[in-house]
């Protein structure tokens, strides 16, 4: 127990950290923008890259895991946006951003860096494949589905809607990097030693300046008056969802018993 609480500690710490920033500097949400600019394509990405790259190939197509994965996110978004268009009587397009909220695992700022302290090296590469399809299919569900209910609205045009999507999926600084990072594993490429100490420098600086970006977005946010809504989804995120993936793991890896 205690070798948990000292592994957990440090991040749980940073994110605390975060939040006081905001009590005592004033800087509002632009002030962590290039922060935010930092982590998302610099730190983060190099990360991926990273572990993406130092892993064998035959390891980052485990499509199993993949859908496994996928399909419990994709599960948990649409219940949330059924529970939000019928039981909270949400429009579509908020249903569906609601259903993001509820589905969307922070797998980047916390997961990535507390699967590698919990489980060691060997959990980063699964960790960014989850996190990198998670993406993918939030970024396609959620205009999909907004789009959807303002279908007779003149300014929902399909193809723009598609072609919008593609570009974000395509051009997202984490898929980039995963993409990368494949390539350099499949073909066994090593960066030349100047660049390696950027990354790795990168890398290093990614798990803190995430989680202390988390807190301090945390800090500025307020939550008064969200009501049931924000029950529902933080059920569906921080329990529901997690236990789904645990399932859907448990039942992929766990050696076949023999008696």
């Amino acid at each position: 127990m205690i070798e948990i609480l000292n592994l957990a500690m440090p991040f749980f710490g940073l994110i605390l950290l975060g939040v006081i920033a905001t009590r005592f500097f004033k800087h509002g949400e632009e002030g962590f923008a290039w922060l935010n600019t930092f982590l998302i394509w610099f730190a983060l990405p190099a990360l991926i890259f990273q572990v993406v790259s130092a892993a064998p190939f035959e390891k980052l197509v485990d499509w199993p895991f993949v859908t496994a994965t996928s399909s419990v996110t994709a599960l948990c978004f649409f219940v949330c946006l059924c529970l939000g268009r019928f039981a909270f009587e949400s429009n579509l397009r908020t249903a569906a951003i609601q259903a993001t909220t509820g589905s969307y695992g922070n797998v980047g700022y916390m997961g990535l860096p507390l699967a590698v302290a919990f489980f060691g090296p060997a959990a980063a590469v699964p960790a960014a494949l989850v996190f990198c399809f998670d993406c993918a299919l939030q970024f396609i569900l959620t205009p999909a589905v907004a789009t959807l209910g303002h279908a007779r609205n003149e300014d929902a045009h399909w193809g723009d809607v598609a072609l919008k999507v593609s570009g974000q999926v395509a051009g997202h600084p984490f898929i980039i990097a995963t993409v990368l990072g494949a390539l350099a594993s499949y073909f066994a490429w090593v960066p030349p030693a100047g660049v390696a100490t950027i990354l790795d420098m990168l890398t290093k600086s990614a798990g803190p300046c995430a989680l202390f970006a988390l807190g301090a977005t945390v800090g500025m946010r307020k939550f008064s008056g969200a009501g049931a809504e924000l029950d529902m989804l933080t059920i569906m995120k921080l329990v529901v969802q997690p236990s789904l993936a645990f399932v859907a793991g448990y039942r992929r890896y766990w050696p076949t018993r023999r008696y």
